[in-house]
């Protein structure tokens, strides 16, 4: 299974739906986690059919940082959000190619300031 994390620092950059198609069609990941993503869900589900995924579950940003996206493509891994917070989104990935591989992944923004670091 193939998953890429990538801290994207605002996926509404004119320069990143094409690293995308890129790192999608290079590298063939199964799943992509995007930090930082500072979108809301309806700016988000404007973009995701141009990324070529057919799934995708989101945090919404908090104040003007983070929001994480989970980007996958059905019929290739199953995933089951077993929990999401306001910095974090967990799941159950079973890789239906492999038939056998159940892991949890989990996709965490930690916070940038040091105070809500000790809190987080």
């Amino acid at each position: 299974m193939r998953i890429i994390s990538w801290n994207i620092q605002g996926v509404k950059k004119s320069q990143v739906l094409q690293e995308i198609m890129f790192l999608k069609r290079t590298h063939k990941p199964h799943i992509i986690f995007l930090l930082e993503a500072l979108v809301n869900k309806n700016n988000i589900l404007d973009i995701l059919p141009k990324m070529g995924f057919e799934h995708l579950d989101y945090v919404d940003p908090v104040n003007h940082s983070g929001g994480l996206v989970v980007l996958l493509n059905n019929g290739i891994v199953c995933a089951l959000v077993l929990r999401k917070e306001q910095r974090a989104i967990h799941k159950l990935v079973h890789d239906t190619e492999k038939k056998k591989c159940n892991l949890v992944v989990s996709c965490v923004y930690a916070p940038a300031q040091q105070r809500d670091k000790d809190y987080f």
